[in-house]
């Protein structure tokens, strides 16, 4: 449990650090989070400003009861210490940007001088984890122990990983604050596009959208001009344009050169500063901007604004915001149009579902050495997040048990995503933990762009010996039944971060000899979270005992006994979690 309860934690703190903009607003409570599963009874911060190594700002306060006393508030982001008067063995962790354990400060001689404060704030231990972003430490956070605490290695690998995240938001905080100005400059032009989306669905004219948008690229941006392009790729290696907001102006045949260039290029956006140009009306402009991105699989929105200024990244990331609001608002419209016309959505929605069926069902695996796989789901919406898959090679068995975040068409297109990216990697590798950490390399940036992630387990075993292999990326380890009826549900096993919440994120494998074993049982979250009419979760000793109970069971009576209990315990269906449990047991 105290590993769950770990894990648990640091789902929640990356869900912080994602959610927000502001290091400062959230330090306290990362750490307070932190501190409440591991040893150390006191964790503090500091940060070195501007490049600046000759002083340590110490930015604790609600962690800390005595070490703001000793070092007063001075600053507005925290104490400004002499960085001299640190320890060497902190020195060294900064300098060297790796994590350093002293386990005795009164016998290390790299703690020399730190004495008199441990014996005041009555610690004897100290670790160090630097801060490192873009190869550069920009501050440290040092945790203390007491007489008979000691950092296990499992405490030190989940402190390391908060440090990642806290260095995470300290690079989401530096980048937000070179935007702010543009953030509130943004501010009006974004209401300005909700009150024109809100017309447009009244007025159901898009053109009329596409027009009050090109106003609000011109005032925002300061420009002259401004288009916004809808166009798809045609068979003869040209454009077609499917609409376009009037302009106000006629562009010149060198302009036009530029924009069949621009659309023809393969850069999503670009500015350029040097071009001298008379339109047809003899205004001069001398510069334009330009962002493109994907609307659907055939269709993209170029817009692009000119004029007689200097176009700057703050022009450039300006852009990038409105354009995202724009392609928002035109995704809305055209969906309301569509559904409209189709009154009855479900009928798509269930076509979805029997997709992802079908992508389940055919990982339902044949007998092998007197063995099968087989699954039980239940969505919580038509389609799910929950998702399992299988490939059958020569001489191994490869899965999948994922859980993604959130539920309907969104989690199907996810889902669809894992399965490709598992199904090409399975072919070249028989280490889960490779494969994990591949797919969350391959993923990362989409998931993070999307705010999503998913936890998953990877198992590859042998056909002719039963040897398997399993990692897992956040998620469940799952109950193992022997043939004697006890059952181990192990969950203290490493495991690494789910996919997406952090880039090159590390994954462990864990052998385990099935030839023993009567029945597997991989599940997520939704059957442990199912509540009675008394608001009881199902649980974990309750799943256990069921798995008790029914490990003698074949197939179809296991599977019967699985939808009998869910449908008995579960109290609001309405409420309810995706459900899913994949067995691997021994065929009766």
């Amino acid at each position: 449990m105290k590993y769950i309860d770990k894990m648990k934690n640091l789902v929640e703190i990356s869900k912080i650090v994602t959610e927000s903009d502001n290091f400062y607003e959230i330090k306290d409570l990362i750490i307070n989070k932190m501190l409440g599963v591991v040893h150390p009874t006191k964790a503090c911060v500091n940060l070195f400003y501007g490049d600046d190594f000759r002083y340590a700002h110490l930015v604790c306060s609600a962690t800390l009861d005595h070490i703001p006393s000793l070092f007063p508030q001075n600053e507005p982001h925290g104490s400004k210490i002499d960085f001299s008067v640190y320890p060497q063995y902190i020195h060294d962790a900064v300098r060297e940007k790796k994590q350093i354990i002293i386990d005795n400060i009164f016998e290390d001689e790299r703690a020399k001088g730190e004495e008199e404060m441990a014996l005041k704030e009555k610690y004897v231990g100290r670790a160090v984890f630097p801060f490192v972003l873009e190869n550069k430490t920009v501050g440290f956070m040092t945790c203390y122990t007491k007489k008979d605490e000691k950092l296990e290695q499992s405490d030190i690998d989940f402190i390391s990983q908060v440090a990642s995240l806290m260095t995470l938001s300290i690079s989401i905080t530096e980048k937000n604050q070179g935007i702010n100005n543009l953030v509130r400059k943004l501010r009006s032009s974004i209401n300005n596009i909700n009150k024109a989306s809100i017309q447009m669905y009244s007025l159901k004219d898009l053109n009329y959208y596409l027009s009050k948008m090109t106003s609000v690229l011109r005032d925002t941006l300061h420009s002259k001009y401004s288009i916004i392009i809808l166009y798809e790729k045609n068979t003869d290696g040209g454009f077609d344009i499917k609409t376009k907001s009037d302009v106000s102006f006629d562009f010149t045949e060198e302009f036009e050169l530029i924009l069949n260039g621009i659309i023809n290029s393969k850069d999503s956006n670009g500015i350029n500063n040097n071009i001298n140009m008379t339109l047809k009306d003899d205004t001069y402009i001398s510069s334009y901007i330009y962002h493109r991105i994907i609307i659907d699989s055939s269709t993209k929105l170029l817009v692009l604004c000119a004029g007689d200024k200097e176009y700057s990244n703050d022009d450039a990331n300006s852009l990038s915001i409105l354009i995202k609001q724009i392609s928002m608002g035109i995704h809305t419209y055209e969906f309301s149009i569509i559904e409209e016309k189709h009154k009855d959505i479900e009928n798509d929605l269930s076509i979805l579902r029997k997709q992802q069926r079908l992508i389940m069902d055919s990982s339902n695996i044949q007998t092998f050495n007197k063995k099968e796989m087989f699954f039980y789901h239940e969505p919580a919406k038509i389609v799910g997040g929950d998702f399992y898959h299988a490939i059958e090679l020569e001489d191994r068995i490869s899965f999948i048990v994922a859980d993604v975040m959130g539920h309907g068409v969104a989690s199907n297109y996810i889902v669809a995503m894992i399965k490709g990216a598992f199904d090409i990697l399975v072919q070249y590798s028989d280490s889960p933990k490779e494969i994990l950490s591949k797919m969350n390399d391959h993923l990362f940036d989409e998931f993070d762009e999307m705010g999503i992630y998913a936890t998953a387990i990877v198992g590859v075993f042998s056909k002719r010996n039963f040897k398997m292999n399993i990692s897992s990326a956040g998620h469940y380890f799952p109950f193992i039944t022997y043939a004697d009826g006890t059952i181990n549900h192990d969950q203290e096993q490493k495991r690494g971060l789910p996919i997406g919440i952090v880039e090159h994120s590390t994954y462990y494998n864990i052998e385990i000899d099935g030839n023993n074993i009567s029945d597997m049982c991989f599940y997520t979250d939704g059957i442990l979270e199912m509540q009675n009419e008394k608001g009881e979760e199902f649980g974990e000793k309750r799943l256990e005992q069921f798995l008790i109970e029914n490990y003698k069971k074949d197939k179809d009576e296991l599977l019967k006994n699985i939808k009998e209990l869910v449908d008995k315990f579960i109290y609001n269906k309405e409420k309810k979690d995706d459900i899913l449990m994949v067995f691997l047991k021994n065929k009766k």
